[in-house]
Parts: C-alpha cells; sequence; structure tokens
C-alpha cells in the first residue's frame, strides 16, 4: 500500500476533513430502547490507569518528547492504515510502516506515556477489489458496490462493520496491539449508515425475521425499528473488538470519538449514525468541542454539551477537545487568544469533561504547553470524581430521534438548554440523565427528576417514574412529557397524566387574527415574524406555595406576565388549588386554562408546566421563567439543595464528590464565564474570544449541613475564611480569576 503520507503531519480536524466528513456525511445518532428480548446491556470495564487520565494530547510522532515534558499521559496520532492480507496470510504492515510504529510505541513507552492510535476505518483498495460486497449499499441498486475502489477517493471504501469487513477490522486491531504493543485506538467513521443493502444487512435482517425499510425515513416507524435494530449491531461489532483486545492486553482501549454527544450540530442531524449507549463500551469517549457560531458558541450549548458526554459515560472519563476554530466560512486560528484557548479547558473540565489539545493548531504550541500546566495544577481534584445529586435533568435521545426529528432545534434543544441555564444561573446542581437512568433504582438518589418536554417515554420508564414519586421524589415536567412511546408512537393521553393531575387536549389554537404592532415595529419584520410568534399567552398567578417567592415578586410585582413559548391545553384538575399558574392564550375567549400544576403523588411531588417556561429561557427569555423553574424544582424536591453559592449569574458552579484512598470531599468548581466583549459585534456570529479576566469578588458558599471540616482552595491550597452563621458554615473566598475549585474534606 501506499501509506498514509498525507495523513502524517497533518491536524486532526485536517485528517477529519478528508475522511470523517465522508464517512458520516449527515447522519447522526440518536439512543434508542432495547429491543424486547435482548440480553441486559453491560458497560466496557474499564482499565484502572483510564481513570487516572488527565492530559492527552494530538500530535505528530516528532511532537512526542515535548508532549513528555508537558505530562502528557496519552498520546493520539495517525499513523497507519489498515492493511490486506492479514499478518497470519502472510501479509501486514509494510517494512516501513511497520518500523515506523515500533518507533513511535517505544518513544511513547520510554517515556511511560500510552499511545492511542487513530486508525483510519476504511478497507485497502486490495481488499475492496477482491471483496466489493463488503461496502455499504446505501440505496439498495447495488451501484456503490460495482464502482472501482481508489486509493484517493475514500467514498469508493466505505465497509459495512455489520458484516466481514467488521471482522476484518476487529483482525486488523488485534494483530497491530499483538505484534507492536499499542496501547488502544481511536475511530472516526466508523459508525453505522442510514441504511445499508448490502448482502450481509439484507441477510442479518432477514434472520431477525423482517425486511430492510424501502429506504430512510423516520415517518416509517419500521424504519424506526431497524435503526434500534442496526444500533444493537454497531454495539456488538465493539463489543467484540473490545474482547478480542483485551484478551490479548487487559490494559487496551478504544478513545474513540463519539458523534452522539453533545455538539450542538451532532444533536440536529438525524437518523443517528450511533446509539448514545455506545459511548458505554469505550473505554474514553472523545468529542469535538466546536464553540464557533454555528454551535452557539456564546450561549449554554457548549456547557451543555460537556456535560452530556460525561452523562453518556456514566460519569466515567471522557474528553471534549476545545476547538481553536471558532469562525466558519473560512475557519482559522487568525487572533485567537490564549486566554480563550485556557477558558475553554477550565469550561470543559468544570462540567465533568477533559480538556485534550492539539499541538497541531499553526503558531499555538506554547498555549499547548500553558493549558496542560494549568491542567497538572488540578489534576489531583479531576479523577475519580462524580456529580452531587439532587436534581437530574433527562436527555431522552429516543425523544429526540423518533419525537423531534422533524424540527429538533425547535421542538428539542430548547426545553433542554433553558432548563440547564436555569440551574447554571441559580446555582443548583442538575446531573444529566439518559434514557437508560430512567429506572427506579437509578433514580432514587435524586431529590428531583426533570423531564424537559420528554415526550418519549416506554410503558416500563413511566412506570419506573411513577414508583419513584411515590417513594417521595420529586418531579418537574414540562409540555408532552409522557405522550408517546419510546418509538414516537402516540399515545391517547399522557402515559403520566395520572401524576401530573391533567390530561391532554392538544395545544391551543392559534389566534384568527394577527395582533396589531406598533407602526414603528411593524415597518421591520415580515412573514418569518409571524411563523416564529406563536405560543403566547398571559400568565397569572396567586399566592400558591410554588410561586410565592420574593424574588419572583420583584421580577414580576403585578403576579401576571406576558409569555411566549410551548403551550398545551389540558384538562382541569380535580383540585383546583392544585393550579399555580393559570394561562390565557392569545385569541382565547374561555376561562384561563392549567399554566403550572403543582401537586402530591404518593409520597412524592409533582409539577407540570403546561407553558413550557424551559423552552422559553433559552429561545424568547425573561428572568421570571429562571426563577419560577427554579421554584419549581426546589418545591418538587421538598427543599432547597443545602449548598447555596452566593455570586453573580456569569459564576458557573458545578458540584462533585471525590473518593480515593486518601478520603472523601467535595469538589466545587466555580468557572468564571465573563465575556468583556459580548454583545458587540453581530449576534448571529457571536463567538468568545476572551482576551482578559474580569476578577468576581465576594462568592461565599453556605453550608446547611454535612459540613466539611476543612477548606481549602485550588490551584495554591488557600485556606479561606470560613465562619458560623446559626446553625450554616459560610465559606468566603478569594477574587475569582477565571477557575478555581472550593474542596472541602471530610
Amino acid at each position: 500500500m501506499s501509506g498514509p503520507a498525507h495523513v502524517l503531519g497533518a491536524t486532526r480536524r485536517e485528517f477529519l476533513g478528508a475522511a470523517g466528513t465522508l464517512a458520516v456525511a449527515g447522519v447522526v445518532a440518536a439512543a434508542v430502547p432495547e429491543a424486547p428480548n435482548s440480553a441486559p446491556f453491560e458497560p466496557i470495564k474499564l482499565p484502572e490507569w483510564v481513570r487516572g487520565v488527565t492530559r492527552m494530547a494530538f500530535l505528530t510522532p516528532g511532537e512526542v518528547p515535548r508532549a513528555a515534558r508537558a505530562g502528557v499521559q496519552v498520546v493520539h496520532t495517525n499513523l497507519v492504515w489498515p492493511y490486506y492480507p492479514l499478518r497470519r496470510d502472510d501479509g501486514g504492515l509494510g517494512k516501513e510502516d511497520a518500523k515506523a510504529l515500533r518507533d513511535l510505541v517505544d518513544a511513547c513507552h520510554k517515556r511511560s506515556m500510552k499511545l492511542v492510535l487513530g486508525l483510519p476505518p476504511f478497507p485497502p483498495v486490495a481488499l475492496v477489489k477482491e471483496h466489493p460486497d463488503w461496502r455499504i449499499d446505501s440505496d439498495g441498486s447495488g451501484a456503490a458496490l460495482k464502482k472501482p475502489a481508489k486509493e484517493d477517493d475514500l467514498g469508493t471504501r466505505l465497509g459495512c462493520n455489520l458484516g466481514p469487513w467488521g471482522d476484518y477490522l476487529i483482525d486488523v486491531c488485534a494483530e497491530l496491539v499483538q505484534d507492536h504493543g499499542l496501547d488502544g485506538y481511536s475511530f472516526d467513521g466508523n459508525y453505522h449508515p442510514r441504511i445499508c443493502y448490502c448482502p450481509s444487512c439484507k441477510k442479518a435482517y432477514r434472520a431477525a425475521g423482517r425486511d430492510l425499510p424501502a429506504k430512510a425515513d423516520l415517518d416509517d416507524v419500521a424504519y424506526r425499528e431497524y435503526l434500534v435494530w442496526r444500533g444493537e449491531r454497531l454495539e456488538d461489532h465493539y463489543r467484540r473488538m473490545q474482547q478480542r483486545l483485551k484478551k490479548i492486553n487487559p490494559d487496551a482501549v478504544l478513545m474513540s470519538w463519539t458523534v452522539n454527544a453533545g455538539r450542538y450540530g451532532h444533536f440536529l442531524h438525524s437518523p443517528r449514525a450511533m446509539p448514545t449507549r455506545l459511548n458505554l463500551l469505550f473505554d474514553l469517549p472523545m468529542q469535538e468541542w466546536w464553540l464557533d457560531e454555528t454551535n452557539f458558541g456564546a450561549s449554554v450549548a457548549p456547557a451543555f454539551g460537556a456535560a452530556y458526554l460525561a452523562a453518556t459515560t456514566g460519569h466515567r472519563p471522557n474528553a471534549s477537545e476545545p476547538y481553536l476554530m471558532s469562525r466558519g466560512n473560512p475557519y482559522g486560528t487568525d487572533s485567537f487568544p490564549a486566554h480563550e484557548r485556557l477558558t475553554r479547558c477550565f469550561l470543559a473540565l468544570s462540567n465533568g469533561s477533559l480538556a485534550p489539545e492539539s499541538y497541531g493548531w499553526p503558531g499555538h504550541g506554547d498555549s499547548t504547553d500553558d493549558v496542560f500546566r494549568e491542567i497538572g495544577r488540578r489534576e489531583r481534584w479531576l479523577t475519580r470524581c462524580e456529580p452531587v445529586p439532587w436534581a437530574g435533568l433527562l436527555v431522552s435521545e429516543q425523544t429526540r430521534q423518533f419525537y423531534a426529528y422533524k424540527d429538533i432545534a425547535d421542538r428539542y434543544l430548547p426545553h433542554l438548554f433553558g432548563a440547564f441555564r436555569a440551574a447554571s444561573e441559580e446555582h443548583l446542581p442538575l446531573t444529566l440523565l439518559n434514557d437508560w437512568d430512567a429506572d427506579a433504582k437509578a433514580l432514587a438518589k435524586y431529590r428531583v427528576v426533570l423531564l424537559a418536554n420528554t415526550a418519549a417515554l416506554s410503558d416500563a420508564q413511566a412506570e419506573a417514574i411513577r414508583a419513584y414519586v411515590k417513594s417521595g421524589g420529586g418531579l418537574v415536567a414540562t409540555a408532552e412529557t409522557s405522550l408517546c412511546d419510546e418509538l414516537g408512537r402516540h399515545r391517547r393521553d399522557f402515559a403520566l397524566a395520572d401524576m401530573f393531575g391533567v390530561s391532554y387536549r392538544g395545544r391551543p389554537k392559534a389566534p384568527e387574527k394577527r395582533a396589531d404592532l406598533d407602526p414603528n415595529f411593524a415597518v421591520a419584520v415580515g412573514e418569518d415574524y409571524w411563523k416564529q410568534r406563536t405560543g403566547v399567552a398571559r400568565l397569572t398567578w396567586g399566592d400558591h406555595a410554588l410561586p410565592r417567592d420574593r424574588r419572583l415578586n420583584e421580577l414580576v410585582p403585578g403576579k401576571s406576565v406576558t409569555f411566549r413559548g410551548p403551550l398545551v391545553s389540558v384538562s382541569e384538575p380535580k383540585d383546583a388549588a392544585e393550579v399555580a399558574v393559570r394561562m390565557a392564550p392569545e385569541g382565547s375567549k374561555g376561562e384561563p386554562l392549567p399554566g403550572v400544576v403543582a401537586r402530591s403523588f404518593g409520597a412524592g411531588r409533582v409539577v407540570y408546566l403546561a407553558a413550557g417556561i424551559d423552552a422559553a429561557l433559552w429561545s424568547y427569555a425573561y428572568p421570571y421563567q429562571r426563577r419560577l423553574l427554579a421554584r419549581a424544582l426546589t418545591w418538587a424536591a421538598g427543599g432547597p439543595f443545602p449548598i447555596t453559592v452566593a455570586g453573580p449569574m456569569c459564576v458557573r458552579a458545578t458540584f462533585f464528590t471525590q473518593d480515593d484512598r486518601d478520603g472523601r470531599r467535595l469538589v466545587l468548581h466555580l468557572f468564571n464565564g465573563v465575556n468583556t466583549t459580548a454583545n458587540h459585534g453581530l449576534p448571529a456570529a457571536d463567538v468568545p474570544l476572551r482576551e482578559e479576566t474580569v476578577p468576581i469578588h465576594g462568592i461565599s458558599v453556605r453550608f446547611e449541613k454535612e459540613v466539611p471540616t476543612r477548606f481549602h482552595v485550588e490551584p495554591g491550597g488557600q485556606e479561606p475564611r470560613a465562619r458560623k452563621d446559626g446553625s450554616a458554615t459560610v465559606v468566603e473566598l478569594p477574587p475569582l480569576e477565571l477557575h478555581a475549585m472550593l474542596v472541602g474534606e471530610w
């Protein structure tokens, strides 16, 4: 083979441009329910060394010594391609490739670094010529299987990992680990296609008792069922790969790229290219973490993305690589501040994700070393951490893929981002959950669970949530939560109607006549304005305990406010006193509808919001929405979280516990999100390129119970002033520059 000469010296981004785009071509994944007769899903067991990783670098082989000096523990690089035939069949790597790989492995191991090889998942030309039917047939015509394979056209070499190519790739990986001592692999593109009609796929689906769907069409329930099945087969591919590698070397790993973990663009694409729970079969999944304008880098979306990747791993090791590209059309690192790179690193760390760095960004080698140095100062408190459980937000991939697929940006993401924003600005601990976490045992450790328009729930998930609340848990649900089953098929009523105390009645009708506009405003609006101007209502509340709040009263002293966002019509509850907020949709002539219902259920509490306040806080925000949602969480939880962070809303506070041989401790991350040039440019293109930090003074943390016996601020080991305030302990923190951790020891 000609070898990967064009890959050497390239950044991982450039390699992705050459390989990954062709492989995934607008296809991204959704999490899926298990098949009825499938065996219980088991995450991969991690080698212990993975749990201690804090510094990973993407580099070329010549940069290994520099990475070692920066304290890097794991090296990622591209060097060789899959070969044909296998070594066992008198093939294997060519002499030059074999020597280069041995030298690279030795260079890393001599410096106590692990080598994870980026292996392009494309069949060699010689293999394709001999086995053309091992490729993906995306339309059933067979035309793709007849194309001549070309070295410089990866589109002619897309192998189907369901069939013989998947087995062959596992064999190649096993031989390379055995022959060269590799520590693991990453793949970029080894997912599954929208649909494949290759001989192996046809045979396998027929064996499952079905014929392949006529086309990839999420409107067709049969295709949704196929997508569930295809995701499980991809999981099986990776499970078998892991078993094979770990049989050779129990410490071998897959630290692979995921396309279903939290980047904004990944959320928007469907059908999926991998099920979310595949992240649990990677030892350390990684995502490209873009903060450009298409990924809403100036919003809460990037922080949510890092937190979501951590959630999909069960809060095991994971990584969000902060990209230095911040302008698309064209992308570039021109005038990229080193301070912004450090800021992005700390944002990832604050949300439970590692921040691997690339030495490949032109002109930014020194800032790479600086970032690794700062990570090193903090690494003692970054590993083996678990989020503090209080509130859990279910991020339902089955809702995204099978309910909201026609308009994910409007029907799915605003609810999640708004809820996440509310918790962030109120300094409440919010742990993101997955579909498989909708289990009574998994939910039991949370005081309150938030279902933000979680429309697609299975009967089993609904029953688990019901049992959780009956046993004393709190539930906050919005909009059309539980209206569909796990494949997005509509029910006649909410599956959780008995808990909400109301039944589904559709959506309020739009006004027959357009509202009058101020002439000075009307001159600047067009049809797009009217398309977006939906879901307008008047919200009004009285003296119910839920909205009874000093800060809310300051924001809305008249207890009546205009709302714009998703609206759902529901029946009246049997007890009118359970209606905490009424809503009068624009143009309606009848009595105001229930807007927020708050009630007891078993030993627990439930808040149902027919007015999608969560979504509004992202897309049409007013401050009262944040406070009302926070009050709903606190009321349903039966009381406030016992740790209160007093500080401005630009400070992101995230709560973790760390247990190791030295004891148990609280690790409270504090991230300064101030952007001193925010809102100075075109809003649609606003991306943070921070050059400076404004220190924040006066932050304090109040502990009502379970007070640690000793506090210190890291990095630096400074002991803050702690004072008693009645039965509580208040810790006064030094000025927050960019990122710090309050560590409480027990």
